[in-house]
């Protein structure tokens, strides 16, 4: 049948707009790029933005020193500082240094230090948290990491700062398809440089009106506020914790208040007062807060919540800390709800709660209580350097989790609520096959008792495993390796491994506690052995790190544990 006259402008257009969605590149979900990053610090993103009356360098960074002028920061840092203070006063092994103290104390000066900084090393799209934001398209966030650089040694630090932005308002038809095009940079393939650039431009998701202070929903942080070395913890291979805030902007005294941390239960106080965690669990059981706990957007009111979390590693879930809702409840309260995901038996109740608790997700297949950290490259990162590098900048559960955020953006684009349903970050795998033991494997398994204090957990032995191959041998926990580590020398012929620097951690720490650069204690007193290979598509095992190793493409490296990396330790850097 021909085509009339009229509808052929109707055909052209909609071929038009067909072959424009054939090329147009898909929303972004994560940008790590340092030199994207960089260039959208030097534009208006940089950490001092959201801090106020200070300015920033040429390089888009402001010192902690100058940030320490401005109210707002003292807001956040002094709270940061006397948690810190409170740690010290309970404990009398814990304080700041190597040769001193078996437990080792966050040096709160950083936040005050000439030396230091907030570096951006990522920014997300978190449409997916449209549930969480009322009236708002999600969530962007903004990821900061603490660093520093003096003329001996320049570093990363374990902590970050995560700034919420409220996302723009939906379309008039209810959808958030609009933000989702938002996210979609001009051309599929852009130069870092041009894609930081584009981030805050006026079209960007970074646009000016889009870093408004108004839109600050909270700045959350975490950062690591005590590290045991495994020479104090031998049966777990050392111990650490991270301390979880959060802080919410007051427009009128122009500074941060605490704020109650998401779905993380205030677990003293509840526990202190039986009305009130009579209260919780009545209000956990109405059906639609369990639909809500299923699907993952429940939103467990603020008068339950504490201000302050302690998560611990290693052995995420397995540890009591870092299941605050198993400390208040037990499992024979609850009761499995039929046609649920992941509600299907009472002990899945408590571990979906605790899975959305702040202390369960960053314990859930993350980087040393941590699910993203920055990207390390040689050239554009400011404070590279050789055996101090990751090579992936976000956890295992990160990457997977970007398939998900993927398929809920995509959706937005053409559906007014796309599903929000999110599954267990670290699902129950107990019935997952035994990993041979090849190398990177543990050849020292145990089991842990717990205890809702996480100093008192132990590991219990369990039958040594041999590891494959004849000169193979077990790095033992005691020495830093958790659940033990199949190693042996080097093989260029072993496709699972590659030659790696493994520290003879006595002499090592020893070198740093005598304040000898970080390149000459890694030089002297690390030997090679073969380590499991890994990327973003084969991730090291939980309490291990991919860091990059000779010979290794970007993107690839070696499992090692993670305070065997200098920049994943709160110790030695001053």
């Amino acid at each position: 049948m021909p085509l009339s006259k009229h509808r052929l402008p109707c055909l052209a257009l909609t071929l038009a707009l067909a072959v424009s969605m054939a090329h147009a590149a898909d929303p972004m979900l994560l940008v790590t790029s340092p030199v994207a990053l960089q260039a959208a610090e030097k534009s208006g993103a940089g950490f001092a933005h959201w801090i106020g009356e200070t300015s920033a360098s040429s390089e888009g960074i402001t010192t902690n020193q100058a940030l320490m002028r401005s109210p707002a920061w003292q807001s956040i840092a002094r709270p940061l500082t006397e948690s810190i203070a409170r740690i010290q006063r309970s404990d009398r092994q814990a304080g700041v240094g190597i040769s001193r103290y078996p437990h080792r104390l966050f040096n709160a000066r950083w936040l005050a230090s000439p030396d230091a900084f907030f570096e951006l090393v990522g920014v997300a799209n978190r449409m997916d948290r449209r549930p969480f934001q009322s009236g708002a398209c999600g969530e962007t966030r903004l990821i900061y990491r603490l660093a520093y650089r003096t003329p001996a040694m320049q570093s990363r630090l374990p902590m970050t700062a995560n700034v919420e932005l409220r996302g723009d308002a939906p379309d008039a038809d209810g959808s958030c398809a609009s933000t989702a095009r938002r996210w979609q940079p001009p051309q599929p393939s852009m130069t870092d440089e041009a894609l930081g650039r584009w981030l805050v431009s006026p079209e960007g998701p970074l646009a000016p009106q889009r870093l408004a202070t108004a839109r600050i929903a909270q700045i959350t942080t975490n950062l690591q506020s005590v590290r045991w070395p495994s020479a104090v913890r031998p049966d777990l291979g050392g111990h650490a914790e991270y301390m979880l805030r959060a802080f919410r902007w007051n427009a009128g005294t122009r500074r941060f208040n605490a704020a109650p941390l998401e779905n993380t239960p205030d677990v003293a106080r509840l526990k202190a007062n039986a009305p009130l965690r009579k209260e919780l669990q009545q209000w956990l059981r109405q059906p639609a807060n369990l639909r809500a706990l299923d699907e993952a957007t429940l939103q467990v009111p603020q008068k339950f919540l504490a201000t302050e979390a302690i998560s611990v590693a290693p052995r995420g879930l397995e540890r009591l800390a870092n299941r605050p809702f198993a400390q208040v409840f037990s499992a024979n309260e609850w009761q499995a709800v039929p046609g649920s995901r992941t509600l299907r038996s009472p002990q899945a109740v408590l571990r979906r709660l605790d899975d959305l608790s702040c202390a369960g997700c960053h314990q859930s297949r993350a980087v040393a209580g941590f699910h993203l950290l920055g990207v390390d490259r040689r050239g554009t990162t400011r404070t590279f350097t050789d055996g101090n590098a990751l090579a992936l900048p976000h956890s295992p559960h990160l990457h997977d989790e970007l398939a998900r955020r993927g398929r809920y953006v995509r959706a937005a684009l053409s559906k007014p609520q796309p599903e929000p349903f999110r599954p267990l970050a670290e699902p129950d795998d107990a019935a997952a096959a035994n990993e041979k033991a090849t190398v990177g494997a543990s050849c020292e398994p145990t089991r842990i008792t717990q205890s809702a204090n996480p100093w008192l957990d132990r590991a219990e032995k369990l039958p040594r495993i041999a590891c494959e191959g004849a000169l193979s041998v077990c790095e033992k926990t005691s020495v830093g390796f958790p659940g033990g580590m199949c190693s042996g020398p080097c093989d260029p012929l072993d496709r699972n491994g590659t030659c790696g620097s493994i520290a003879i951690l006595s002499d090592f720490n020893q070198c740093l506690a005598a304040s000898k650069p970080f390149g000459e204690c890694l030089s002297k007193h690390t030997r090679p052995g073969n380590l499991r290979s890994c990327s973003a598509q084969q991730p090291c095992r939980d309490d291990f790190i991919c860091a990059q190793s000779d010979g290794q493409p970007e993107g690839s490296g070696a499992c090692i544990p993670p305070y065997f990396l200098f920049q994943m330790r709160v110790d030695g850097h001053s």
